[in-house]
């Protein structure tokens, strides 16, 4: 636990400090619940280390969850974030290419081969599809991004999505869009 006040700690959250362990953790860029929180998956190899794998198992509680690692293999997926979405209707946005074939076998096994929906190259790096946020209110859902490629926007829709695009073409400057900017803390 960390030393440092944080405001975090004066709003009751435990504050933990990765790097006294020696090792990278990039946080929520490498992390991400699908629809249900019933899997939870940790992404490493360009940002954060496979070894934190264990340090996150020990420190989350993730009981009722099976929390899985995911092997980043393409330089131009450097978070899990940038990699793959899963959305709130049980599918998964991947760019397959990110992934190594243990890991994209994982995807497909937890989510269902038939909900999970391959991206470009164009959706992922252009677009930053996987870096964009679902959201459920009832039983609408969305899906707020930066933009889509027509065809994936399509799909998308046909499955019940609801598409919300915003102006975010400075944040991408950045290296990240979207979900960069937003902090889930589950409440």
């Amino acid at each position: 636990v960390s030393t440092q006040s944080t405001g975090f700690e004066g709003r009751g959250f435990q504050v933990y400090d990765s790097r006294p362990h020696g090792l990278k953790l990039e946080g929520c860029g490498d992390f991400a619940y699908n629809y249900d929180r019933k899997h939870a998956y940790l992404g490493y190899g360009f940002r954060t280390d496979k070894e934190a794998y264990n340090l996150v198992r020990d420190v989350i509680d993730f009981t009722g969850t099976e929390f899985h690692s995911l092997k980043l293999v393409s330089e131009l997926c450097y978070h899990l974030d940038t990699a793959m979405l899963n959305l709130s209707r049980g599918h998964a946005l991947v760019f397959t290419p990110a992934f190594d074939k243990q890991s994209l076998d994982l995807i497909k096994e937890v989510n269902g081969e038939e909900n999970v929906i391959e991206i470009t190259e164009e959706d992922c790096v252009k677009n930053f599809v996987p870096n964009a946020i679902p959201v459920q209110d009832g039983d609408k859902h969305y899906i707020v991004g930066l933009t889509f490629s027509p065809s994936l926007e399509g799909k998308l829709k046909d499955l019940g999505y609801n598409i919300i695009t915003t102006p975010y073409q400075e944040y991408l400057k950045s290296g990240g869009s979207i979900r960069c900017s937003v902090l889930d803390i589950g409440i």
